[in-house]
């Protein structure tokens, strides 16, 4: 992980996080002077589970996987953080000073802005716009956690694969594993490895190495009990 200084940093902060350039000048500048820049490159682990929770980071460039992993080496996938966005888990463990209960990995190389602790933390005491800005991303990312929870446990794992092959326009997704499907849908690999082997079989995709091409659209949102998807 590189570290420098935020001046280059700081229209870009701005752009992305309105919140933050709605704080008054004093708040504002306080913060801009305590933040530094980070860069981390792909396959970099943020945090794991048990870490202390030091700062709060604002994503500028690249994206964060936020997950959680059992000892057998299942894992889950939470949620994302992309430029604009911040992580619920972090904002938690700040404020309720407790350790990360999950893990975050980059997925794509990460371009941040990083406050510390205390310098978060009196942000969130001088400023009422600042709470609200931190508070309503909370909101709307514990809303999107609670919405992926209750698909995983009350979807089929079939009406879960379904639903991420159906993701996008796109009739194929490249580079991927099945060991990220079965994060992505909350089961295991091997079990993603049964389900699209029959999906094949039933004429519903085409799988090779890393790419799952559908061939059947129509069929497949059947799965889902859905006319248009």
């Amino acid at each position: 992980m590189k570290i420098s200084n935020l001046p280059d940093s700081t229209k870009r902060l701005l752009e992305l996080y309105p919140g933050i350039d709605g704080l008054s000048d004093e708040v504002k500048s306080q913060l801009v002077a305590s933040a530094q820049t980070v860069t981390v490159p792909t396959g970099t682990f943020v945090f794991h589970k048990g870490d202390p929770c030091k700062s709060f980071i604002f994503v500028l460039e690249g994206q964060v996987r936020v997950q959680l992993s059992s000892e057998g080496g299942r894992e889950v996938v939470l949620y994302r953080v992309r430029p604009g966005g911040t992580c619920a888990l972090t904002t938690s463990c700040l404020i309720g000073r407790e350790e990360y209960p999950a893990e975050a990995i980059i997925e794509e190389d990460v371009t941040a802005v990083m406050f510390s602790d205390g310098e978060f933390r009196q942000a969130l005491l001088d400023s009422e716009h600042f709470r609200q800005f931190v508070f309503q991303g909370f909101s709307r990312r514990l809303c999107a956690i609670v919405t992926r929870m209750e698909t995983v446990a009350l979807k089929t794992i079939d009406e879960r694969l379904a639903a991420h092959l159906l993701k996008g326009d796109d009739d194929s997704l490249s580079n991927i594993t099945h060991q990220v499907l079965a994060a992505e849908i909350g089961t295991a690999r091997e079990v993603v490895s049964r389900k699209l082997k029959r999906f094949e079989s039933d004429g519903l995709i085409r799988s090779s190495r890393g790419r799952v091409e559908i061939v059947d659209r129509e069929n497949l949102q059947a799965l889902l009990g859905l006319a248009d998807y």
